[in-house]
């Protein structure tokens, strides 16, 4: 039978409440009962409950990570950033609960008010989040990966999208395209507003306006028809298009296809350079020019700033990653004097 509170309090000649009271130190207690009490548990070799060890210590072990799953293709972009920041907790002592509800407020608030986490990071930001206000006024340590447009003072992780989508953009106009089309994150993104998908969108955006290129850009949600819709509506919008930015994993390998299925040939008549994580383009096993995301550096990022705080410590307010132009091949290059397509 195992050891119980019942059997540490009889060896130490105590009741079951005093050796909770050591267990929780949540009263004090003598040095001399402690002592007793604290021998009773060695010799018995008695482990108690993680509830009672967490009421001592003020913390659990576990973080939460509170991230809306994504039915679909995109399902599959959301991965790398779990298992990153699943081994990255892992190797600070943490646990992890994945809150995975729509209802992500719900799911919060009840885990925070159980104290069945020590802190929260929040994923899939938006850029008015619901969440963020609520997690401020919960007092938990808390994280936001992704930068909405009030932190409410809560420390935030981020790529900086904008940046990418400028790099991409300045990389097009650099090698002389005047019309270029953007092909985005899914329609369901835009539609809840997440910061990243906007950001990223408006970077490439500004940067093509501000020289009076032409540029039209357009959501996709990564399957086949909706990438050969997004496209030919491209196509269509931008005359003279000569350069296409992809933000969309899943849709970039389908948009190249669809240019060749066009008679469209990559680069020579139509550019493309994407935004995508480190990895991402070596796994679809595409030669392509990109703006890159260090996708784990942000996950490791994001649960050492939450660490910092359950531990006491102060987490740095904003920390943001910048993303490099990396060329894994020639999906880019100056466009043709007549676009065959224009």
């Amino acid at each position: 039978m195992p050891v119980t509170i019942a059997d540490v309090a009889r060896r130490a000649g105590v009741s079951r409440s005093t050796v909770s009271y050591v267990l929780s130190g949540v009263r004090p207690i003598s040095p001399e009962t402690r002592r007793r009490v604290e021998q009773a548990i060695e010799e018995l070799q008695f482990r108690p409950h993680a509830g009672a060890r967490s009421i001592r210590s003020g913390r659990n072990g576990v973080i939460a990570m509170a991230l809306p799953m994504v039915h679909g293709p995109h399902n599959q972009v959301q991965m790398p950033y779990v298992w990153a920041a699943l081994n990255a907790a892992q190797d600070l002592g943490f646990k992890m609960l994945m809150l995975t509800d729509d209802d992500g407020e719900s799911a919060i608030r009840d885990s925070v008010a159980g104290s069945q986490v020590d802190g929260v990071m929040l994923m899939e930001v938006q850029r008015k989040d619901p969440r963020v206000p609520l997690l401020s006024s919960l007092g938990c340590p808390a994280v936001l990966v992704g930068t909405p447009d009030d932190p409410a003072r809560l420390p935030v992780a981020d790529f900086d999208t904008a940046l990418a989508g400028r790099l991409c953009a300045e990389y097009l106009l650099e090698l002389g395209h005047r019309g270029v089309g953007y092909v985005g994150q899914s329609p369901a993104a835009f539609r809840r507003d997440v910061a990243y998908a906007v950001h990223a969108r408006d970077g490439a955006l500004t940067a093509l306006r501000a020289v009076r290129a032409a540029a039209a850009w357009t959501s996709c949600d990564g399957q086949p028809g909706d990438v050969v819709r997004a496209v030919d509506h491209l196509l269509a919008k931008v005359r003279g298009l000569s350069g296409l930015i992809v933000y969309n994993e899943r849709a970039l390998p389908l948009v190249i296809d669809r240019l060749n299925g066009l008679g469209l040939r990559v680069p020579q008549d139509v550019s493309v350079v994407a935004i995508c994580p480190d990895d991402e383009a070596e796994r679809l096993h595409l030669p392509v020019t990109c703006a890159s995301l260090p996708v784990e550096e942000l996950a490791r990022t994001a649960v050492r700033l939450l660490a910092a705080q359950v531990n006491g410590e102060t987490a740095a307010s904003v920390t943001i990653l910048a993303p490099t132009m990396k060329t894994r091949g020639t999906t880019a290059q100056a466009p043709a004097e007549n676009p065959v397509h224009s």
